[in-house]
């Protein structure tokens, strides 16, 4: 009925389900890294769901952004942020 599909807020990330991208990645990879390669299903769904319980404990009700920041900040050489100066530099002359 509806053509478009008009977000109810813009900062809403996309969501499979309940859970956005970066919490699915969280617990997939770990899941089918150690499932496939060790042979360790219990251990994988183990890793899996204790990955994504730290990660939403370190996450907080931080938006989905926090990890870009968060690698911004502590890791300079891995910033995702091409236009803005590294971190490390604390006052721009100019």
């Amino acid at each position: 009925m509806d053509k478009y599909y008009i977000p109810q807020k813009l900062d809403a990330p996309f969501k499979i389900a309940f859970f956005t991208l970066s919490e699915i990645a969280i617990v997939i990879i770990p899941f089918i890294v150690v499932a496939f390669i060790f042979q360790k299903q219990l251990l994988a769904l183990a890793v899996s769901v204790t990955s994504y319980i730290l990660m939403k404990k370190m996450r907080g009700e931080e938006n989905h952004h926090f990890y870009k920041h968060f690698i911004y900040w502590h890791f300079p050489p891995l910033a995702f942020y091409k236009a803005t100066p590294p971190s490390y530099i604390r006052e721009i002359i100019g």
